[in-house]
């Protein structure tokens, strides 16, 4: 009786494995000119075959005595941010002409990029400039009349004050505010924002549909395949200034009705278009083919979409490869769990610069399951769960009836 529980157990041991190890595709790593770090960029159309969260990726290298998993991390190559915040002394505030002045003295050797107003006052309209110098004799124009509005009213509580301008090393600077109405200065913060660019992706290959009912609009951002997006810029024009909100939602999966597939979505940001600002959305990296942007119009006549520009960082798998052996990479197996590797531990010890080493074509390694094929793998594991009970029943049975 042991003999049989253990050839069952090991047959379902293996089934179970299988189960867990097939994946559906591979793509061969080109060839590995020496042992070293490297980067393999994903192609963009395989995000429609790989989980959301990478979890089924496994490389293996292949040689004629052996197969070696090997660890690797996964990099999304999107912009890096660090900001300087500087607390300066408003120095020389005065008045002349309707006109709001201020001076600052930035400390030696620093850079300055970023400056935000901070005004009491609810409605206002108002154009700054800023200018730069050495010895507070002469000044040369940095910023000219740069806008900065806040509109309170109705259901709109929307300031914007903060003004961009190229980088400055001046040690002294002048700003001016010019506005509709007197306003009181409560502060004023600089910044020195720097920013490591990614590798962005513009993404060309969607199209983008747009109806207007309800006093909405609707756009729909569709990409015939999945695939990594960050960022979405809208290019709207209108005869006046506008500020309309937005719900920005991504699909999730569809359902069947009686009516047909039914799409739905998940809420992924809300905001505010608007004319004063550049209207780029920017959020966490996301694995999907359609967006849709709702914007509420009210009472106001719809905006004019120009152009619709989607971008999304480059993801890429490193990892440390050697010559002389077939690499594959191996996905399509939403059953995986995540890899866990010493190496997320390391990272630190990975060369920043890194050899770039791309994917050849993909091979079909077996069809996709479909819901059949999924019943019939259910139907297989109950049929062995009830054999191994009529067995070791079977067994229990005998051995009863010999101690009788």
């Amino acid at each position: 009786m042991k003999r049989i529980v253990f050839s069952v157990t090991l047959l379902l041991y293996v089934f179970f494995v299988s189960a867990q190890t097939a994946f559906q595709y591979r793509r061969p790593v080109e060839n590995v000119p020496a042992e070293d770090w490297y980067a393999i960029p994903f192609p963009v159309d395989i995000y429609q075959k790989i989980t959301k969260d990478f979890s089924d990726i496994r490389i293996f290298s292949i040689t004629e005595k052996d197969t070696t998993e090997i660890p690797y991390l996964v990099k999304i190559r999107k912009d890096e941010v660090s900001i300087e915040d500087f607390t300066l002394p408003l120095l020389n505030q005065s008045r002349a002409n309707g006109i709001f002045y201020f001076t600052v003295q930035v400390p030696a050797g620093k850079v300055l990029n970023t400056l935000t107003l901070n005004f009491p006052e609810k409605n206002y309209d108002a154009r700054v400039s800023i200018e730069g110098s050495t010895d507070r004799k002469e000044w040369f124009a940095i910023v000219n009349n740069k806008r900065i509005v806040s509109i309170y009213q109705d259901n709109i509580d929307y300031t914007n004050a903060t003004v961009h301008f190229a980088d400055s090393d001046y040690p002294y600077l002048r700003i001016q505010v010019k506005a509709d109405k007197q306003l009181t200065l409560a502060g004023a913060s600089f910044k020195y924002s720097s920013t490591k660019k990614g590798n962005p992706i513009t993404l060309s290959d969607f199209t983008a549909t747009t109806t207007t009912e309800n006093k909405q609009t609707n756009i729909r951002i569709r990409a015939p395949y999945r695939t990594a997006v960050n960022t979405l810029t809208i290019h709207a024009t209108h005869n006046t200034d506008f500020y309309r909100s937005y719900r920005l939602t991504y699909a999730t999966d569809s359902i069947k009705t009686e009516k047909g597939w039914v799409q739905n979505y998940s809420t992924l940001k809300q905001g505010y278009l608007t004319s004063l600002d550049s209207n780029k959305i920017n959020f966490e990296t996301l694995i999907t083919h359609e967006l849709k942007l709702t914007i509420n119009n009210l009472d106001n006549p719809p905006l004019t979409i120009n152009t619709i520009e989607a971008t999304g960082p480059q993801v890429e798998i490193i990892a440390k490869l050697q010559p002389g052996q077939n690499t594959f990479l191996y996905y399509g197996n939403a059953r995986l769990p995540t890899p866990q590797y010493d190496l997320i531990h390391f990272e630190e010890k990975i060369p920043k610069s890194l050899k770039i080493i791309s994917l050849l074509n993909e091979e079909t390694l077996q069809a996709p399951q479909q819901q059949k094929a999924l019943f019939t793998q259910k139907f297989w594991l109950w049929t062995i769960l009830i054999v191994v009970i009529g067995i070791m029943g079977y067994f229990t049975l005998q051995m009863l009836n010999r101690k009788d």
